[in-house]
């Protein structure tokens, strides 16, 4: 059971880094764009950096999510479970 509740809580994380990323930096290029009057480019810009920014934090979730697995069963191994 515990299994599933990791996996849950680590799709829940990654869905809300996707979505953080894509929707804050959107909201905050149409507020600059609306501000500084810079039409398009600064939406697009900011779309461009939370993009790249919410696919390095994906990766760095699902790399410290995949050295906890592999942690975990290294050390049941090594208590000679079966």
């Amino acid at each position: 059971m515990r299994g599933t509740w990791t996996g849950l809580g680590l799709l829940f994380r990654l869905s809300a880094l996707t979505l953080g990323a894509a929707f804050g930096s959107l909201l905050l290029g149409i507020w600059l764009d609306r501000t500084l009057g810079t039409a398009p480019f600064g939406t697009l810009c900011l779309m461009v950096i939370g993009i790249l920014g919410g696919t390095i934090g994906i990766y760095r979730a699902v790399r410290e999510a995949n050295q906890q697995v592999s942690g975990a069963g290294h050390r049941d191994n090594s208590m000679g479970g079966t």
